[in-house]
């Protein structure tokens, strides 16, 4: 029995388009509400490979709108790399995963990779996906939620077609918009996780047939669906001024809160992780070690630390008493380095 039959049987994807999906490599960054959806529905569609990149683990909040996920996850703190892949692993084993429990970074696309799905969930990280495609020359994803409105946008940030950046001039504005701050209702999110797996789908098959100089938009409360052309920013300084590095469009780090759970990330310049976990080892704080970060306890809080400078705290009250945990664990075990 051929498990793919009745996706096969539509005229637009046939033997030949199932084919290439089957040959596909595509990365979802982010695997929260939009990535869960959109991970399970590559993987019951028969995309041949799929890399799953995000830092955080499963919480009970996450369960509203994260579809991938169950109570035993949040109950283990199960990293959401791993929560995924189990699920995953057991709707179609034929798929092969590559699990990166970091946060994004331009290094980690694969060669071989065919698209990226944005399902991220904060524009600062948006911004780095922008600036990776286009030193790839690799088109992407972008969707997002917040509310009951869903944004999707084919994206191919060649200097020929508009990016992100031309879409959202005001990036760095545009953390106000997260859905820890408004919000996301939870039958949006399949809408629109659909909205950009079925554009993942005509861009692996037929590619020609994409318009990537259009971006959708929907309200599910109402509802209402529609699309509008987006021109090319001529003084863009992502794709049409190359040299531009993210910074430019990335605000100076601070502690910010992860949509839709307890958890606060930060970032630090070049740590040294086999050196920190000595010094944390030494401090009596027993640090557990993994190829790319490193775990431990800070005041009754888990933190992750990943190489790229990447850190996130769990379980804190507030923004606020985050804040002051990592000042801490700054002042007493990085600046004595």
């Amino acid at each position: 029995m051929n498990r793919y039959d009745r996706q096969e049987r539509v005229s637009q994807i046939g033997p030949a388009g199932q084919a290439k999906l089957a040959a596909a490599h595509v990365v979802v960054v982010g695997l929260g509400a939009l990535g869960s959806y959109a991970a399970s529905q590559l993987v019951r569609a028969g995309v041949g490979e799929l890399t799953l990149i995000d830092p955080d683990q499963v919480s009970e909040t996450n369960l509203q709108r994260q579809a991938l996920y169950t109570t035993a996850d949040a109950q283990a703190a199960t990293l959401k790399v791993t929560a995924a892949a189990q699920h995953l692993q057991a709707i179609n084993p034929l798929v092969r995963l590559h699990l990166l429990p970091a946060s994004f970074e331009a290094n980690l696309l694969p060669a071989d990779c065919d698209l990226i799905l944005d399902c991220l969930d904060n524009y600062a990280t948006r911004a780095l996906v922008n600036h990776a495609a286009r030193a790839a020359h690799l088109p992407y994803l972008f969707a997002s939620c917040a509310g009951t409105f869903g944004t999707v946008m084919p994206i191919r940030p060649d200097g020929h077609h508009p990016c992100l950046n031309c879409l959202y001039p005001n990036l760095p504005e545009l953390t106000q918009t997260d859905c820890d701050l408004i919000g996301v209702m939870t039958p949006l999110v399949p809408l629109v996780a659909g909205l950009q797996v079925s554009l993942a789908f005509k861009l692996l098959i037929a590619p020609e047939q994409v318009d990537f100089d259009r971006v959708w938009t929907l309200d599910a409360w109402e509802p209402a669906f529609q699309s509008f052309k987006v021109p090319i920013n001529p003084g863009c300084p992502v794709c049409q001024q190359v040299s531009s590095s993210p910074e430019v469009l990335n605000p100076t780090p601070q502690v910010t809160a992860l949509c839709g759970s307890q958890t606060y990330r930060y970032r630090l310049a070049n740590p040294d992780l086999n050196e920190l976990a000595s010094r944390l080892t030494a401090a009596a704080h027993p640090v557990e070690h993994s190829p790319i970060f490193i775990r431990f306890s800070w005041q009754g809080h888990q933190v992750s630390l990943f190489k790229n400078g990447q850190l996130l705290l769990y379980g804190a009250e507030n923004l606020q008493t985050a804040t002051a945990l990592i000042d801490q664990f700054v002042t007493m075990i990085i600046s004595t380095q």
